[in-house]
């Protein structure tokens, strides 16, 4: 469990140094506005540069992306999804005449939306997490480490 744990980290890692400052700021305001459609990820397994620093055959490359794509096409249902629950727990909480029991659906209702996003997110990481091989994974966390000691260092 700890080195999915790792190996998830290592992969939000990697999608933020990728970006140019500019956009990071924007994804990052994008990523605080509940109406905004999720952020795709950095797509490290198609670069050039860490295929061949984690030694990636084409078939990994291809298979990875074919989960991410099927994880995204998910995930945009599923923030559509929460987007409304997170609309209707709002609404139920301005009515004055709302009743414990009403709140309190509404609440398990918004919450289990976040468990299903969250849910399809460590999905899709087990599964890009089993095409990889152990140095792989290894490779990954290395450069994953890089790229938060660059960004620490322009902080």
């Amino acid at each position: 469990m700890k080195q999915i744990l790792t190996w998830a980290l290592t992969c939000v890692a990697l999608a933020a140094p990728a970006l140019p400052v500019e956009a990071r700021t924007s994804q990052q305001t994008k990523s605080n506005d509940s109406h905004s459609a999720p952020r795709p990820p950095y797509r490290w397994w198609a670069t050039e540069k860490y295929k061949q620093e984690l030694k990636l055959t084409a078939e990994q490359s291809a298979e990875i992306e074919q989960i991410v794509q099927g994880s995204m096409a998910r995930l945009k249902g599923d923030k559509e999804d929460l987007d409304r629950a997170q609309s209707d727990f709002r609404a139920v909480m301005e009515r004055a005449s709302a009743t414990e029991r009403e709140l309190l659906k509404a609440a398990e209702r918004l919450e289990m939306a976040r468990y299903s996003m969250s849910k399809e997110r460590t999905t899709m990481i087990v599964r890009i997490h089993s095409i990889l091989t152990p140095g792989q994974r290894h490779g990954l966390h290395a450069i994953a480490k890089r790229h938060e000691a660059e960004r620490n260092r322009q902080k």
